[in-house]
């Protein structure tokens, strides 16, 4: 494109804000190709575990549309006067270093309050500061309308502020241990009374009110618990730290009697007191229950510089984990099947470099471009695909039978890559696939099951 032309040119009006200074910060450390700023922006899906998206991206249509933005979105920048275009290279000018400093800055500025975010004692203050705040709502609230279950679960929740401020004091003067204890003590306390308050109501049955506004605040107060129940729970698993593991139960078991209160409530509304008994008495013992476990892990772990909290992490990221493994076993088995790597060792090499995001200039001022360990991830991936039996050994490194089969199940066998949109041997792999699963009867019944899922 000639001088005149980039003076004369305006921005394309389409909506490409975001990518252009994206595109600005990956050239922030040097000059790139427009296919080079292509796969800067698929890295982000293998960085996030879409390991299947990536690789539908590759394909011909899906590819050939990235790169049209791509290009439009350059198309703009060399008219702004961003970037200066030598054959294939895209070079920053020194407004467009100005320009990509921009977000650069905002992310490093989303570092630090992310870092912040993850600390222990960032969790005690949130967690007390929410507490605090519902227990300023709910007392007041609760004198104005008389309601007495509000005052009551006021109280509750100041003695949930007084436990976050423990946890608090206790992390910042090196006493988690000690907060830990009070924590399970409260808990064992609240169980118990709530237990003992089932029991009493068995044998003196009272019909529930129904009192609205206490299960409106109660549910209310149930939703910003189950919030810190996710957040103390992942920075306790993270940091080891027991004290905040402990306080997310606590918010866990608030989540529980929000349900509690809701079977009073059904309880009244059918006059079926017995409803509202046996509800309570479960809750109870689930609080109960929860406490003595965590008793149990701190007394074993008394004598240990930290908590073993293996044990209480959250599910989803247990299945989130899976499912990047799964991803990426499926796009190393697609690597070997489209001849990109011929041997382990080329294997190897190419799953170090797409587990690297080092060069990723955004990923790395935000901190998460090495949050990936490639050495471990690595080296337990490939233990698995040779333990599955899904390569084959020989003088090539080939797909078995079982891992053609595998591939093409998982449906990555239809996004290998461009050159092999119209291959005839994968062509002839799916078919001998799809003939397969006719055999078996395992494609009706397992689209079946899909759509049963969802």
């Amino acid at each position: 494109m000639s001088t005149q032309q980039q003076t004369n040119s305006k921005p394309a009006r389409h909506d490409d804000y975001g990518q252009r200074y994206e595109l600005a910060s990956a050239l922030y450390d040097g000059p790139l190709t427009a296919e080079e700023l292509a796969e800067h922006l698929r890295s982000y899906l293998k960085w996030i575990g879409l390991f299947s998206v990536y690789l539908r991206l590759r394909t011909s249509s899906p590819r050939e549309r990235l790169m049209n933005s791509v290009r439009a979105a350059l198309d703009d920048m060399l008219a702004a006067g961003w970037v200066v275009q030598s054959g294939d290279m895209f070079e920053l000018t020194e407004l467009g270093r100005k320009e990509a400093e921009k977000p650069l800055a905002d992310f490093r500025r989303t570092r630090g309050l992310l870092e912040t975010a993850v600390q222990p004692s960032t969790v005690s203050k949130v967690s007390l500061g929410v507490h605090l705040f519902l227990a300023a709502i709910k007392l007041p609230v609760g004198f104005v309308s008389g309601s007495v279950g509000l005052l009551s679960d006021g109280v509750d929740t100041m003695l949930d502020g007084f436990a976050s401020l423990l946890v608090f004091i206790g992390i910042r003067s090196g006493r988690e241990r000690m907060a830990n204890v009070i924590l399970v003590v409260l808990m064992l306390l609240t169980g118990s009374l709530a237990f003992y308050e089932a029991i009493r109501r068995f044998f003196l049955p009272v019909q529930p009110d129904v009192d609205w506004v206490a299960y409106v605040a109660i549910l209310v107060s149930a939703i910003f618990c189950a919030f810190l129940w996710f957040y103390q729970r992942f920075v306790g698993v993270q940091t080891s730290n027991m004290a905040l593991v402990t306080q997310s139960i606590d918010s866990r078991n608030h989540v529980i009697v929000a349900i509690g209160v809701t079977a009073g409530l059904i309880a009244a509304a059918f006059q079926m007191a017995i409803l509202d008994t046996i509800v309570g008495a479960a809750v109870a013992v689930l609080i109960l229950k929860s406490a003595i476990e965590v008793a149990a892990d701190i007394i074993r772990s008394w004598n240990e510089e930290s908590f073993d909290v293996s044990a209480y992490r959250l599910g989803i990221l247990d299945w989130y984990q899976q499912f990047r493994e799964d991803q990426f076993c499926d796009w190393l088995l697609s690597q070997v099947y489209t001849g990109r790597v011929r041997s382990d060792e080329e294997l190897e090499r190419s799953a170090f470099e797409a587990l690297d995001f080092s060069g990723n200039r955004s990923l790395m001022e935000l901190g998460l471009s090495s949050k990936i360990r490639a050495e471990e991830v690595v080296p337990h991936a490939l233990e698995l695909i040779h333990a599955r039996g899904w390569l084959q050994a020989g003088d090539v490194l080939e797909l078995s039978e079982a891992g053609k089969i595998h591939l093409m199940e998982s449906r990555n066998g239809v996004w290998l890559a461009p050159e092999y949109d119209d291959d005839e041997r994968m062509k002839a792999d799916m078919a001998h696939f799809l003939g397969r699963v006719a055999h078996d009867g395992r494609g009706p019944q397992r689209r079946k099951h899909r759509r049963s899922k969802s």
